[in-house]
């Protein structure tokens, strides 16, 4: 009798995940025809990544322990040497992964698997606006030529969305005030790059940045040429390895402290700093998700009587407006429908808790956030313009991961503050010494309320939250659209306490 065998034909399966696909018969090992046991690949997905980006690990396993091999279906959108594959055009690129069987390290036989493929698009690179960081404004305007391309060589376009803060025509850029300038760049596609459509953010000040993130290339400070009287201003690095003066642009080369010297032809001398790549808490913000770009919670709490508390059963006016590159957290107080209220809040008991917590991974793990060796906490805060005429202080309180039990069973943590006295409504940043931060929550411990207590409970514990309370405003009403002031009795009067965050956070 001739015995008719049946050879394993090689199948392909392709999928857009990671896959796992079994020969037909299925088995771990111990069936199989007369060429060889069942063996099956395990193939991870490989796509996600851009065009120009490198190339990428490919990573499969067979079930027999024996190497498996890559090949590229679509040679023109991506090709593969070895287990590296490599993105060449836009389109759909198909990877296979194969084992041709054979005996393995014990010596059985294994049969063919079936191959196992892997589809996905493949996407351009992402461009980027090629502009600086920050521009100098010390005359009444200071004019900047922005770059005519994108990181890409692609042709690139501007217009500005904070027309009192600049203006641009063409490539020319006016600083018209102190802030941040907002543009929206367009630039067209290509062969290898996708088309950008977004926001880019330059501050304007009259001092550089105090901060900078290098994110892994030369940033550029565009330096005041001319002073508020009219002389003209020269600059000199004295920190040549961190950063280097080149005509009006002030270069950013590495991480550490940039130190330089501003001179100017009427005598005058200043010593700026700028301090690269520190311990970033929130190096921006997610407006989609209401975090920071490190995954930080923000939360936010306030009440009175008349207005109730956020998420109460009266009329909550809490609002938190998250962007790019700020956090607000607003508290307007405003008569209860029927309540009668005065205007006047004599006795009034008030909250007002607005909270930036420390990084965490993107499924929701706290990270620990050390400061071993950092000095100060670097921040930037603006209010709203009534709140600031009041002259309260704003309370910046570090809460650290000393998790401790309140006499009646509440958790706690042991917290740390110091109080700010804000010199402009605008944004304007602070540089805290560590040092000079008091316990103030020490939950129901023996801990002292000391500076002292405060800087070694932060050195011990870390950063567990940023916690921001400034006095809440409850006499200054917002005026009217002409200026006038409402009447307590009027729909429009409302008491209002907004403390914006803008980022980046650091420690330094």
């Amino acid at each position: 009798m001739t015995k008719k065998v049946l050879r394993h034909r090689a199948k392909l399966s392709v999928l857009a995940a990671s896959a796992l696909v079994v020969a037909c018969g299925g088995g771990g090992g111990e069936g199989g025809g007369n060429s060889g046991a069942f063996q099956a690949i395990s193939f991870n997905y490989p796509g996600g990544a851009t065009l120009l980006a490198g190339p990428v690990t490919l990573k499969a396993t067979a079930d027999s322990g024996l190497p498996v091999a890559f090949r590229s279906g679509t040679p023109d959108i991506c090709t593969v040497s070895g287990d590296q594959l490599t993105l060449v055009a836009k389109g759909e690129c198909s990877v296979i992964a194969s084992q041709a069987g054979g005996a393995g390290a014990n010596g059985k036989q294994w049969a063919a698997a079936d191959e196992v493929g892997q589809l996905f698009k493949v996407l351009g690179r992402a461009q980027t606006p090629v502009v600086p960081v920050a521009v100098m404004r010390r005359a009444t305007t200071a004019t900047v030529t922005l770059s005519g391309k994108t990181d890409a060589g692609l042709a690139a376009t501007y217009q500005s969305t904070t027309p009192s803060i600049c203006t641009v025509s063409g490539t020319s850029l006016t600083a018209l005030g102190d802030g941040l300038c907002q543009l929206t760049v367009t630039a067209p596609a290509d062969a290898t790059h996708e088309a950008l459509t977004g926001t880019t953010v330059i501050a304007v000040s009259p001092l550089p940045p105090a901060v900078v993130q290098s994110q892994g290339k030369t940033q550029i400070v565009a330096l005041a040429t001319t002073d508020a009287d009219g002389s003209a201003l020269s600059y000199a690095s004295t920190a040549p390895a961190v950063c280097a003066v080149a005509g009006s642009d002030l270069q950013i080369l590495a991480k550490g402290t940039c130190t330089l010297t501003l001179s100017s032809t009427s005598g005058a001398t200043e010593n700026l700093g700028v301090v690269v790549d520190p311990h970033f808490f929130a190096s921006g913000f997610n407006p989609t998700t209401n975090r920071t770009l490190e995954f930080g919670d923000i939360n936010t709490g306030a009440g009175v009587p008349i207005s109730g508390w956020c998420g109460g059963a009266d009329p909550s006016f809490c609002n938190l407006t998250v962007t790019s590159f700020s956090s607000t957290f607003g508290f307007d107080i405003k008569q209860k429908a029927g309540s009668g209220w005065d205007g006047s809040t004599a006795g009034w008991w008030a909250y007002y808790n607005y909270e930036i917590g420390a990084p965490k991974t993107s499924s929701g793990d706290r990270l620990p956030f050390d400061l071993k060796t950092e000095e100060s906490l670097f921040v930037t805060l603006g209010l709203n313009q009534t709140l600031f005429d009041g002259g309260g202080a704003v309370a910046v309180r570090i809460q650290t991961n000393n998790l401790q039990k309140k006499a009646n069973g509440d958790e706690c943590y042991i917290t740390a503050s110091v109080n700010v006295q804000p010199t402009s409504a605008a944004p304007t940043a602070y540089f805290l010494p560590l040092k000079n931060f008091s316990v103030t929550e020490t939950c129901g411990t023996d801990i002292a309320q000391t500076a002292e207590a405060g800087l070694a409970q932060i050195r011990s514990f870390g950063v567990r939250a940023l916690q921001f309370g400034p006095s809440i405003n409850l006499s200054r009403p917002t005026p009217n659209a002409d200026g006038t002031l409402p009447a307590p009795t009027d729909p429009g009067y409302t008491l209002s306490t907004d403390v914006t965050v803008f980022g980046p956070i650091t420690f330094q």
